[in-house]
Order: C-alpha cells, then sequence, then structure tokens
C-alpha cells in the first residue's frame, strides 16, 4: 500500500498549537529566569557575607532554590521541545540547523556548569571551611557558564525576529537584536529575582517568628528589594536601547509592536512597569522617616506613569516620560542612602503596610517578565522567522516555496542594507 506523503497537519485540541507550546514555555521561561537571577546574585550576596552574615545565608537559599528548581524546570523544557518538535516539526529543525555551532557550546557550558554549582551546594560549607575565594570562584564559574547557555538561546530568539544572511551559524547568531536582547532579559532576570527574594521574605514576615529568624528575613526583604529596584531603573535604558535596535533592523516589526494587532501587550507591559515604579515608591515611603517624605512625589509619580502608559504609540513621547518617571523614582528613594548608611538601611523597620505592597510587586515583576517575552514572539507574526518561514509555510508548503521565500527575503534585506 503506498503511503500518503499530503497527510494533514497536526491540531492540538481545544489550545491550538501556538497556545500549547507557549504555556510550558511561558512557565519554563520564568523558572528559567528567576534561576539565571539567583545564580548570578548567588556569588555577589556571598561576597558581601563577609561582612553581613545574613547575605551568606540568603547565597545558600538561593542556590538552593535553584539546585531544586532545575528538576521542575527540565520537566517544562522536556514538554515544551516534544510539543515543538511535534506540532511545527520543520520550523523547530530548519532553525537548529541555523545553529548547530552554537547549540553544541552552550549545551557543553549548560553540562559542565552542573560540574561547579553542584558541588558549590552540596559541599557549601566544608569549601568554605577550607577556602571562601574557592567556593566563590565555583559559584561564579556555574553563573558565567549559564549566562553561555542563555546568551545562545538569546542568538537564536533574536535571529527569529531579526534574521540575517549568515555565512556560519556564528554569523547567524551575530544578529542586529542578539546582544540588546540579551542585555535587556538580564536586566530583567536580576528585576525579577530581587522582586521576588522581597515577596517572599514579605510573606515570612507576616507570619509569626522568633527575633532571630525575623531579623533575618528583614534583612533579606531590604536586599531583594534594592536589587529589584536597582535593576529596574536600568532596565528602561536597556529596553530603549533593545527597542531602537528592532526599529533600526525591523521597522515593520517595531510598527506592530507599538500600533499594530498586538499593541494592547505593549500597553499592558508599561502599564506593569509604571505599577512597579509606583509600588516601589510606596515602599521607599514606608522605609523613611515621615518628615522625609515628598508629597510632590506621591503625585508625580502616579500621573508621569499614566502618561508613559498613555503615550506608548507615540515613540519619543513615552521614552520621555519614562526617563522622567525613572528620575523621579530615584529623587524617592534618595533618602534611603543619605545619612544613616548601609547598617541601617538592612535593618529598617518592616512595617506590615509594607507586606502587600512587596507581594504585588513579585507578582508584577514575574507577569513584566512574560509579557516582555510574549510581545517579542508576537511581533514577527505571521511569521515564525520573519519573512523567511510564515505560519502557513511551516505547516503546508515547507520546501520549495520556503526556499523561494527565504532568498527572496534576504536579497530585500541587501538591498535595503
Amino acid at each position: 500500500m503506498p503511503f500518503d506523503l499530503n497527510l494533514p497537519a497536526m491540531q492540538f485540541p481545544l489550545l491550538g498549537n501556538s497556545l500549547a507550546v507557549a504555556i510550558p514555555s511561558l512557565l519554563h521561561i520564568v523558572l528559567a529566569g528567576l534561576s539565571v537571577g539567583f545564580l548570578i546574585l548567588a556569588p555577589i550576596f556571598e561576597w558581601y557575607g563577609r561582612r553581613t552574615a545574613h547575605f551568606t545565608d540568603l547565597a545558600y537559599g538561593l542556590t538552593k532554590f535553584t539546585v531544586l528548581v532545575f528538576s521542575i524546570s527540565t520537566v517544562l523544557a522536556v514538554i515544551m521541545v516534544e510539543l515543538l518538535i511535534g506540532l511545527f516539526p520543520v520550523t523547530t529543525m530548519w532553525v537548529w540547523n541555523q545553529f548547530r555551532g552554537p547549540i553544541g557550546l552552550a549545551i557543553a557550558a549548560f553540562l559542565l556548569q552542573f560540574a561547579f554549582l553542584y558541588p558549590y551546594y552540596h559541599y557549601w560549607e566544608r569549601i568554605r571551611a577550607r577556602s571562601s575565594v574557592l567556593h566563590m570562584a565555583l559559584g561564579t564559574a556555574a553563573a558565567l557558564l549559564m549566562l553561555i547557555w542563555v546568551a545562545v538561546l538569546d542568538g537564536m530568539g533574536s535571529y527569529m525576529l531579526t534574521p540575517v544572511k549568515g555565512a556560519s551559524p556564528w554569523d547567524n547568531l551575530w544578529n542586529p537584536t542578539w546582544l540588546s536582547l540579551g542585555l535587556h532579559r538580564l536586566v530583567g532576570e536580576l528585576a525579577m529575582a530581587g522582586f521576588v527574594i522581597a515577596a517572599y521574605a514579605a510573606w515570612r514576615l507576616g507570619r509569626q517568628n522568633a527575633e532571630d529568624t525575623r531579623e533575618y528575613y528583614q534583612c533579606m526583604f531590604m536586599i531583594g528589594w534594592l536589587s529589584g529596584l536597582a535593576a529596574l531603573l536600568l532596565q528602561p535604558l536597556t529596553g530603549v536601547i533593545y527597542a531602537s535596535w528592532i526599529q533600526r533592523a525591523a521597522p515593520d516589526a517595531y510598527e506592530q509592536i507599538v500600533r499594530g494587532e498586538y499593541r494592547l501587550l505593549a500597553y499592558v507591559q508599561f502599564a506593569l512597569i509604571g505599577l512597579l515604579m509606583v509600588g516601589s515608591h510606596l515602599l521607599s515611603n514606608g522605609a523613611i522617616p515621615p518628615k522625609r517624605r515628598s508629597r510632590g512625589l506621591d503625585v508625580a509619580i502616579p500621573v508621569t506613569a499614566l502618561l508613559m502608559v498613555t503615550s506608548v504609540g507615540y515613540t519619543t513621547l513615552r521614552r520621555a516620560f519614562l526617563y522622567l518617571l525613572v528620575v523621579l523614582l530615584l529623587w524617592s528613594v534618595r533618602s534611603l542612602f543619605v545619612r544613616e548608611g548601609r547598617r541601617w538601611l538592612l535593618a529598617a523597620s518592616f512595617k506590615p503596610s509594607m507586606r502587600p505592597i512587596a507581594l504585588a510587586l513579585g507578582v508584577l515583576s514575574l507577569l513584566v517578565y512574560m509579557t516582555m517575552g510574549t510581545i517579542r514572539e508576537t511581533a514577527r507574526r505571521p511569521y515564525t522567522v520573519r519573512h523567511v518561514i510564515s505560519l502557513h509555510d511551516r505547516v503546508e508548503r515547507p520546501t520549495a516555496d520556503g526556499a523561494k521565500q527565504r532568498e527572496a527575503s534576504y536579497a530585500t534585506m541587501e538591498g535595503q542594507e
């Protein structure tokens, strides 16, 4: 009996193919993003722990979370890959074939980082007793190797939005938006990690704790919040850099983000960022003495955040309000660093009114990270690889028509250059 080579495309029931892949992908990306942020912060906090023991305890807790969450994150990653291969086999294998060398490097770095991470965690006290420098070196090496893995994945993701006609897989990696995406995601991961640490500490502070553990969670709250706040203040700058490269390399994709069919996602993202900044201002008010609070900022920051959201479709105006919001927030938190110094800052009293705000900021940071990734995915629609493989081609005409479209796309890009 002859085989029928014109089989209908596989469709995931109820959810559809795209949503079926998106759900495990987003869950995996959030857990992986938290792990990356924690893995970077752990050796930094351990280094600070030479003066304040709470930093060392926090570094150990972050490492423990990273090790434990790898199993869940790996399961989600396997589900995501299986769905990609099963539902979108042509597109998936085509993209992987464009990055054979970088993927090999990424896998090697990912496996090698376990050789540093697991001794760093499982032999924490034993190695630190012999040499704290060696122990911090293990944690730092694990973080750097993880960044290699993440950098390659960012290269593949950015290539799908701004593809190039590369002579080799390494040329494909070096596409116009690779570095700016990697920087923006890294800062976003650090912001998310900081706010989640603060949210967890605030949740624990709402429970009955002994005085010694309360002091630890109070210190954890301030460390996490200030780490997240520092990254949040940097994120608009990295976001503008990334958006500028998209606008330069793929102007039609940029227009789709801010004024196209999926522009609602851009409004949601900037609304979430505005809420993060307003919430950080409220936490700042809770941490400083009432006499040093600014009544004007209580009005200026929410109003500026609202103006930023309403001007999403007007690039210059939106960026102006965003910069102004960053300046206002910096002015709001300046009092935390005046006179009292670091010791007071870490021991600042935690008020019950700060708990719901900190919990909300933790949730908002997760939503910002997921929305940022979703915007990048929708920016290239109706393509999976912009101007190279379309949603239609990947299912029904993946060979001859796809090759012709790729050559036409490359010729167009070369003509624009």
